[in-house]
């Protein structure tokens, strides 16, 4: 609730008064006394803080000099004023009028209106009125004033008229003091919460105005700087904090970002940027951290996004570039496959993205908001593997953890599992995995209680499904507890449209405007290449492509360049073509031999035959003769 204190001059203006803020529905406190007495009544207030104070003329102005709260005065206006000059010349027509500091307005018009002499007395303390209006007494003048004025105007015996204030004027001066304490208040709560932010926030911080005075200094900046806040609000930074430069950020506007600097024994990373109202620079902050803490935090931070990340997956159907019929169907088949919730096999090459597919299967299904948990089977050595794959208890054996660890079978819970190289598993751990996956359940390293699971399973193989039988590399009933639900993954080279595509999603941000014209011309040199090592050989080319990219000169053969970039796909496709053109070469010759035989049928001479054919009739005659020599019997 707003405080707002009312001093009146005298008894009447009180009633009023009181009456009036009644009507409006306002708590105000009222008091009654003039300048100093005001003044010592409002020093010996208790209780919460004052929010306005309201007073008359004189003592409004009195108070609003004496205190730092708001102070609302009832004025009193040019009809109060007449109205009581009037009264006053029903005494006498030498009247005195009594005003603090300001003079009145339009007395001379009045002076005329009303045919009396108006004398105005300014006054600035109690003891300067009473002796002027002792000075009037001789003259015989009426007084006009307050209450003080009246009070000391009786005392020495001259008539005296209260200048009184209306209602509407109190009703005004009332609802504006409401609104300003309002006000005032919600400047204090927001003032308030601001200083709760900046001493609760980690950096310390330092705010000064264009001048350079320390405004804001809290609680961090007092821990990191080992100064007191009470000490050096209102000093110079300079003074503080010599090396701040928040004085050369006010001079030049320029914001500085993620600067060392050293304060003391104390090294910290700082921020300095300028405050501005408008175009003009009005102070400056600076926040800032020990350069040892900062460290801690990243630490912790790349701690909990490593934890988090670690179990995500991140590619979509989206990520799988291409547009060749070969994978779109196979796209289509594992959106679909997305939707069960039965066990997935694998089967692709090296690098035809296996993992791509998994993750992209698991983010389409309804598993997506829940654990993605890859192992490489053939990554691990086979003594590590059940222990990672189902976790173990405390002393299971020597160097276990000391709570146990927690098995990627129950990381997964509620996810998918992405079992990759699953022909590595040894037929032992296969047998444990086969359980695990008939039961959906667990039981650790060294464990008594069994662990319920709900796992989504993906396995993955580089070997075909008819490979993994023939050769007992898994056990049949495993393969077939997998195998629900499978996919055959295209190799490069059975997409080969694609390859434009891929080389595209490859290229380097930074320097793919150069690149594109180079694979341009490499592409077909790309797309004859049979790529054992698939997308992902492709990438790594492409990557050795743009460290090579400034040897590249356009007016050489294409070549050359490939020679020295790649020169495993040079001889590869160099060899192809020589292997077509190997291929196509007796083909040529059965058509030659052909197109002579007939010419020659269906004219009269061999030199008619000969120009038909563009050649020599000497070259016509060698041909046939070959020709002739081809036919005849060994």
């Amino acid at each position: 609730m707003n405080r707002i204190i009312f001093i009146s001059t005298n008894k009447e203006l009180s009633v009023m008064a009181q009456a009036v803020a009644e009507e409006l529905g306002l708590t105000v406190e009222f008091y009654e006394g003039w300048l100093e007495q005001a003044s010592k009544i409002i020093e010996t207030l208790n209780g919460p803080p004052i929010d306005i104070l309201m007073s008359r003329g004189g003592t409004a102005k009195f108070l609003a000099e004496k205190f730092s709260m708001p102070v609302i005065p009832v004025n009193t206006g040019p009809y109060e004023i007449l109205a009581a000059l009037n009264e006053a010349r029903q005494y006498c027509r030498r009247i005195a009028i009594t005003s603090y500091s300001d003079q009145y307005i339009g007395l001379s018009l009045m002076e005329k209106v009303l045919d009396i002499s108006i004398t105005e007395v300014i006054i600035t303390d109690l003891k300067t009125l009473e002796r002027r209006i002792a000075s009037l007494a001789s003259e015989n003048y009426c007084i006009v004033g307050g209450g003080a004025s009246v009070a000391y105007a009786q005392k020495v015996g001259l008539p005296s008229v209260f200048l009184k204030t209306n209602r509407a004027t109190l009703q005004s001066a009332f609802l504006e003091a409401d609104r300003l304490a309002s006000l005032r208040r919600e400047e204090t709560r927001k003032s308030r919460r601001l200083e709760a932010i900046l001493d609760a926030t980690y950096d310390g911080i330092i705010a000064v105005d264009a001048h350079g005075e320390i405004e804001i200094f809290n609680k961090s900046a007092e821990k990191t700087l080992n100064i007191r806040a009470t000490e050096v609000i209102g000093k110079n930074i300079a003074e503080i904090v010599p090396n701040s430069r928040l004085d050369h950020i006010l001079q030049t506007g320029q914001s500085e970002e993620g600067e060392l600097q050293d304060t003391g024994n104390t090294r910290i990373l700082t921020n300095r940027v300028p405050v501005r109202y408008g175009s003009k620079i009005v102070g400056a902050v600076a926040s800032f951290m020990e350069s040892s803490k900062v460290v801690q935090a990243e630490h912790k931070i790349r701690k909990e996004l490593t934890a988090q990340s670690q179990f995500k997956a991140k590619a979509t159907f989206s990520d799988i570039i291409g547009v060749s019929k070969t994978l779109e169907i196979k796209k289509k088949i594992a959106k679909n496959f997305a939707q069960s919730y039965l066990s997935i096999m694998l089967y692709g090459a090296s690098g035809t993205g296996k993992e791509l597919f998994a993750q992209s299967i698991h983010n389409a299904s309804e598993r997506a908001k829940n654990p993605f948990v890859a192992i490489n089977c053939g990554a691990l050595p086979h003594t590590l593997l059940e222990s990672e794959l189902f976790g173990y208890e405390e002393g299971a054996f020597t160097g276990a953890r000391r709570k146990g660890k927690h098995g990627l079978f129950e990381l997964a819970h509620g996810g998918t599992i992405f079992l990759d190289e699953i022909d590595a598993l040894p037929i032992e751990m296969q047998t444990r995995l086969l359980r695990v996956l008939q039961e959906r359940e667990v039981l650790r390293i060294g464990g008594e209680s069994i662990i319920p699971i709900n796992i989504r399973v993906i396995a993955a193989s580089n070997r075909s499904a008819e490979d993994l039988l023939e050769k007992n590399i898994i056990r049949e009933d495993l393969f077939y507890r997998l195998n629900v639900l499978w996919i055959e993954l295209p190799t490069l080279a059975d997409r080969r449209e694609d390859i434009k595509h891929l080389c595209e999603h490859f290229l380097p941000a930074e320097n793919k405007h150069q690149l594109r014209p180079i694979v341009a011309k490499i592409l077909p040199y790309f797309e004859k290449y049979t790529w054992p090592g698939n997308i992902r050989e492709l990438q790594n080319t492409i990557q050795r492509l743009a460290f090579f990219v400034d040897s590249f000169e356009p007016e050489e053969d294409v070549k050359d360049f490939l020679r020295l970039v790649a020169p495993n796909i040079l001889r590869a496709v160099a060899t192809s073509f020589e292997d077509d053109i190997s291929q196509i070469r007796p083909q040529v010759k059965e058509f030659e031999h052909e197109l002579i035989q007939k010419a020659v049928a269906e004219h009269k001479t061999l030199e008619q035959a000969a120009a038909h054919l563009g050649i020599g009739r000497s070259t016509l005659t060698r041909k046939l003769k070959k020709i002739r020599e081809r036919r005849l019997p060994n």
